[in-house]
Order: C-alpha cells, then sequence, then structure tokens
C-alpha cells in the first residue's frame, strides 16, 4: 500500500502489533513509504475486517 499521506509506518506497525497483528514497513528504498499485508494464503474475511479496524483507529488517533 502506498503511503500517500506520510504516516509514520513504523508507529503504525506497533500499533497493529499492540494487537496481536502484524504488517511489512517494506525494505530497501520503499521502507517507511509503503506497507505490506501478509496473508499467505490463510486470512478469513474475519482476519482482514480485524486489521482494517485496527489501522483505521490508528488513523482515527492521529487526528485526535
Amino acid at each position: 500500500v502506498a503511503n500517500t499521506r506520510g504516516v509514520d509506518v513504523p508507529a503504525m506497525q506497533k500499533f497493529v502489533k499492540g494487537r496481536g497483528l502484524q504488517i511489512d514497513g517494506g525494505y530497501g528504498k520503499i521502507k517507511g513509504k509503503t506497507f505490506r499485508i501478509a496473508h499467505m494464503g490463510d486470512a478469513t474475511r474475519a482476519d482482514f475486517e480485524e486489521l482494517f479496524g485496527a489501522l483505521n483507529d490508528f488513523l482515527i488517533s492521529l487526528r485526535a
């Protein structure tokens, strides 16, 4: 996912990790500019809803 809002990706990773979830913060030239949701094919719709909810909560927390 392209980080078009300039979000602090390491802070977002830490936030979702606190909820038992994980995202990848990119590597090389794209580190901190993108993030990746890896699923290894075993993720359910509920798994994605949980992750998207955590990402949404993180973005809402930036406005507070």
